[in-house]
């Protein structure tokens, strides 16, 4: 099967990914790998630009995505989305604490190899969506990722990371409702 660049058919591939998900990977990779395929999913919908392909339905796939999960692990995986505000700071205190705990070689290989594909993304869409007055602002974020980044060792600058931040908001705020 060749390559393809074309947004509907890569939309269509993380739809078969996102079926999968769960058969191969520990919950902890499932749940990174989750929020990054959710960025890609609203830059795919972002690049379709057709009313079919909105926001609402990269959401409620990835909604049936969780509630799968849940029912598979047996407890509650609840999408991130649905509370921006308290995702922030549950993603912070997540990281914080991979560095108290011996998550082994491989998986803080996978958490350094997500940050700016995973984490940066998210962590910004969390703080743009999160509608309360007490809230994290992006400056309070940015400076929590950059701390974590140096003590875990990230071999990605903040500039490389900001670079391709602001070419996916850029795409993407417009579809997200964020002006």
């Amino acid at each position: 099967m060749p390559v393809t660049f074309e947004p509907h058919k890569r939309l269509e591939t993380l739809e078969d990914y996102l079926s999968r998900i769960h058969t191969a990977l520990p919950l902890d990779e499932i749940r990174i790998q989750l929020l990054r395929c959710r960025i890609v999913g609203y830059s795919l919908a972002a690049e379709i630009n057709e009313p079919a392909y909105s926001r609402d339905y990269i959401d409620r796939l990835f909604l049936k995505v969780y509630q799968d999960l849940s029912s598979k692990f047996g407890q509650d995986i609840t999408d991130p989305y649905l509370d921006p505000c308290a995702t922030q700071y549950q993603i912070l205190d997540e990281l914080r604490s991979y560095l108290c705990k011996d998550m082994g070689g491989h998986f803080m290989e996978f958490i350094r190899a997500k940050f700016k594909q995973a984490f940066v993304p998210t962590l910004r869409l969390m703080t743009d969506l999160c509608q309360r007055e007490e809230k994290y602002s992006w400056d309070e974020v940015k400076i929590e990722l950059q701390e974590i980044m140096q003590e875990m060792e990230v071999d990605v600058t903040w500039e490389e990371c900001e670079e391709r931040l602001d070419r996916y908001m850029k795409k993407i705020k417009p579809l997200m409702g964020l002006g």
